[in-house]
């Protein structure tokens, strides 16, 4: 049975999905990239083909980061506004908890967690700060990025620097502007560019741009993970795109229980490749 479902997190946000279930034994819970939803990527449907054929259950949501701006409805009648350019990362283990709490309900005995471009950040830090994350069996990356990367492509500016002018901005009561062209060229709230670029642990998990950096948020992944990149993804390795190998020889290094997939050919959003993925998902979910 498929339908559009509904969950509510412990602020009160109201979160669609989509949920397909085939069997109760085992359910996929996929996590969206930077201004994406839980429809939109081809291969969101693509995967949703081949576990029905698998009989393992699929749910796919949308957090509070989905699409650039957007007005979500609350528990209490009200909207509040937050999407891409307003989230939050320490936010995100309370929309995943409130997934995995309506996975549970549903009566879902085993579940694994499924993260694509931002969201395997999300699903990361679900395994360090997440309510049940004792709950989660496997972990599957899809394209994670190094996005310290991304922006020293962009400006020259110390992240010192930048980091300490957007904090600046919020104690002055601008958090929920959007960044000068000084800092990215990604439209950000200052607030939202404080989060991503925290220099803590969590902020810094796939940095490959730092060549001492010793990725101990990977390193403390207890559970098996598969991380399944394209060589043409544009957002992976950006200090050698042309060595993608290398970056996941890193992954696998530092993780330690880790498979890496490379599909020749597949960019970020694996166009093209989608059935190719989708089989190396369900490998992973039947192992």
């Amino acid at each position: 049975m498929s339908k559009l479902v509904q969950a509510n997190t412990i602020d009160k946000l109201l979160l669609q999905g989509y949920y397909a279930t085939h069997n109760k034994d085992l359910a996929l819970l996929h996590v969206h990239g930077f201004e994406g939803n839980f429809y939109e990527n081809k291969f969101v449907h693509v995967i949703a083909e081949h576990l029905e054929k698998a009989n393992i259950s699929f749910l796919s949501i949308n957090t509070r980061g989905c699409e650039k701006i957007k007005d979500i409805n609350m528990v209490d009648g009200n909207i509040t506004t937050i999407g891409a350019r307003y989230e939050l990362l320490e936010d995100s283990p309370k929309d995943i908890d409130a997934w995995i709490e309506f996975l549970l309900n549903d009566g879902i005995k085993k579940i694994v967690l499924q993260g694509h471009s931002l969201g395997t950040m999300k699903a990361v830090r679900y395994l360090h700060e997440g309510k049940y994350k004792e709950k989660i069996e496997k972990l599957i990356l899809l394209a994670p990025f190094d996005k310290k990367s991304l922006m020293e492509t962009y400006t020259q500016t110390p992240i010192t620097d930048l980091l300490k002018k957007a904090q600046d901005q919020v104690n002055a009561g601008n958090g929920s502007e959007i960044i000068t062209d000084e800092f990215d060229s990604i439209e950000l709230s200052y607030k939202t560019y404080l989060s991503w670029y925290k220099q803590d642990d969590l902020g810094r998990m796939f940095e490959f741009c730092s060549p001492d950096y010793d990725f101990p948020a990977l390193k403390n992944l207890e559970i098996p993970v598969k991380v399944i990149v394209g060589s043409l993804d544009e957002f992976f390795y950006v200090k050698e795109p042309d060595n993608y190998t290398k970056a996941l020889e890193i992954l696998k290094s530092h993780i330690s229980n880790c498979e890496t997939v490379l599909i020749e050919g597949a960019n970020h959003g694996y166009t093209g490749y989608e059935d190719r993925l989708a089989s190396e998902v369900v490998k992973f979910l039947k192992k």
